[in-house]
Parts: C-alpha cells; sequence; structure tokens
C-alpha cells in the first residue's frame, strides 16, 4: 500500500514532466528522447502501482466474502470495510455477493490513504418492488464525501 501512495504522486510529477518536456524549446530529437526516456519509468510505475493495490483487491474480496456469511439473511448491508480499499476490489467482493446472497442490498465503503470508494448493489426485486435504486442511493450521500458517483438501477460507485 505505501508503493501504491507514494508512486500515485510520483505518478503525477512524472505526468508533469512529460507535459513540460513536450512544451520545452529544445531540439525535436532530444525532446523526444526525453518523453521517452520519461515515459519508460512512468510504465514502471504503473506496473509497480497494480502490483501492490492486486493484494488489496483480495483482501476486499474476502473481507466482503466474510460479511456475507455473517450477515447471509441480512437485507441491507452497509459496511466501510477494515483493510485499506480499491474499487476493484470492492467490485469483486460485490460479484460474490450477487451470487450467495442474491437478495441482499448492500453500500460498501473502503478508505486508502486520502481516498474513498463506495459500490452499492441493489437486487433487482428491490429495485423495482421498492423503487430503491443504487445511484440515487448513493447520491443522498457522496456530496457529503466530495466525491463523485454514477451507476444504474441496480449497480453504482463512486469516488472521492
Amino acid at each position: 500500500a505505501v508503493v501504491s501512495t507514494q508512486s500515485t504522486g510520483i505518478i503525477g510529477e512524472v505526468n508533469t514532466l512529460i507535459q513540460n518536456n513536450d512544451k520545452s524549446v529544445i531540439p525535436a530529437w532530444r525532446r523526444d528522447r526525453i518523453r521517452d526516456h520519461i515515459s519508460g519509468i512512468k510504465a514502471k510505475l504503473d506496473k509497480a502501482k497494480i502490483e501492490s493495490e492486486k493484494g488489496l483487491a483480495t483482501e476486499n474480496a474476502a473481507e466482503i466474502a466474510s460479511l456475507i456469511a455473517k450477515n447471509k439473511d441480512a437485507p441491507i448491508i452497509i459496511e466501510v470495510l477494515k483493510t485499506k480499499g480499491t474499487s476493484k476490489g470492492i467490485s469483486e467482493g460485490l460479484k460474490t455477493m450477487r451470487k450467495k446472497a442474491p437478495e441482499t442490498a448492500a453500500v460498501i465503503f473502503a478508505v486508502n490513504d486520502d481516498d474513498v470508494f463506495f459500490h452499492c448493489l441493489v437486487p433487482k426485486k428491490l429495485s423495482s418492488g421498492m423503487s430503491l435504486r443504487a445511484d440515487e442511493w448513493l447520491a443522498t450521500f457522496s456530496g457529503l464525501l466530495s466525491a463523485k458517483c454514477g451507476g444504474k438501477d441496480l449497480y453504482a460507485q463512486g469516488s472521492g
């Protein structure tokens, strides 16, 4: 997770370097060589970030599987994950929930350093019968988190 946090800031700085290089007044061949070198560094950082987040995604999915087991008959689950989170991890966990607890509506939050990720799953029965829509449910509180969200009736997500 530390690699992810550090690499996110560094990746932003590398992107700025690339933009500054593209605007620089130097020979085109030199600018191209610098851009290629910086792009290679950025690719390595991106790969490191993805690798570091794989472990978090697995932990998130496992924690959500545990929630399902503990609350299998619950109509609604609203939970903040104890582990640092990734959007992908929540998504994978809710795929499992859709299979193992198809009648359960859920909002799952995960916090990772300065970011919050949240996903909402609403069963079709609740969406049509009670007019509960995932996108509207998230919209009710996303402003409080200074977050953006979007989705459809049965599944929505947000971050901020």
